[in-house]
């Protein structure tokens, strides 16, 4: 073989493994590991920067661990509802802070 068909199959290697990582990182990106072709702006961990400079961002994350703490407190231990079947009852105990009150 001459000098020039070693540069066509040589060539036609590169290309193929151009192509074949080029598969391999978009499957990648379908997992969410990479940010490739299809998608562009900042990574994960780029973002998490970006929100951790910005003051604002600070305030609306306190703001939200603020509400998340509140949101977890907890009501009193017994279930929401009891249901008396022989007397045909069911109290349903509410979020304001009303009396339980039977309901036929």
């Amino acid at each position: 073989m001459t000098n020039t068909a070693w540069q066509v199959i040589g060539l036609a290697v590169l290309a193929g493994a151009i192509f074949l990582a080029d598969r391999v990182l978009l499957w990648m990106e379908s997992r969410g590991w990479i940010y490739w072709r299809r998608r562009k702006g900042l990574t994960a961990m780029g973002a998490d920067l970006m929100q951790d400079l910005s003051p604002a961002a600070q305030a609306q994350r306190r703001a939200l661990e603020q509400e998340r703490v509140r949101k977890n407190v907890r009501p009193a231990e017994e279930p929401p509802f009891q249901v008396d079947l022989d007397a045909k009852v069911v109290r349903i105990r509410t979020t304001t802070g009303e009396r339980d009150r039977p309901r036929p």
